[in-house]
């Protein structure tokens, strides 16, 4: 009895490290786990498009360096939906206001921007009016009215492969699309271009939308 007890302390002693490493190396594991964040069923599931939160009658206003005002995008209704980070305004308008050119107002009947707010769909009745320039003679009031308008706000660019009315001053131009640079005041029109142009229209003329 007594060697067998011997043998068995022995061999005891012998199992111990091992035992002592698998007791160490479970607790490491269950420690892991526990405190390891856990994929919640929320998370795990794809996003939906659905709304997460929402404005009423909101006001937007960027501020140049100078602290006078650059941008203010304006709305009813704006949702914002979770899947893409992005924003679906109702009635929504832009003013850009830049200190070395007429200001700039763009508006829909609905509108979507993404998550940045660097791009902006305009659709349902859209319309964009550039204010005349210093000399309305040389820089007169423009306009343009389509089912679609895409501001790329950063570019200072509204353009559109939607058919597009066009007016600068008493002209009028027809197209199936519209690049508009509002830095170089270049406006490209794309596909079967129509329209009247006037040269020095008599002085007091003017159009009106």
């Amino acid at each position: 009895m007594p060697d067998f007890l011997s043998r068995l302390t022995g061999m005891v002693m012998r199992l111990l490290p091992l035992l002592l490493m698998a007791i160490v190396a479970g607790s490491t594991f269950w420690l892991v786990q526990l405190n390891s964040p856990r994929e919640d069923a929320e998370q795990s599931r794809a996003k939906r498009h659905e709304p997460d939160y929402w404005m009423e009658r909101f006001s937007a206003t960027e501020l140049a360096e100078d602290g006078s005002t650059k941008l203010r995008f304006t709305g009813v209704r704006m949702i914002h939906f979770e899947d893409d980070q992005t924003y679906e305004v109702t009635t929504p308008a832009m003013r850009s206001y830049e200190a070395d050119r007429p200001p700039v107002t763009a508006n829909s009947d609905r509108g979507v921007m993404n998550a940045e707010g660097s791009v902006i769909d305009l659709y349902g009745n859209a319309f964009v009016i550039r204010q005349a320039g210093a000399d309305p003679s040389k820089d007169p009031r423009m306009t343009a009215a389509s089912q679609y308008f895409q501001l790329l706000v950063n570019d200072d660019i509204v353009k559109t492969d939607k058919a597009v009315e066009l007016t600068r001053g008493p002209s009028v131009m027809t197209a199936n699309g519209m690049i508009f640079n509002n830095v170089t005041r270049e406006v490209q029109l794309l596909g079967n271009v129509r329209g009247t142009i006037i040269m020095n229209p008599p002085q007091g003329q003017t159009r009106t939308q």
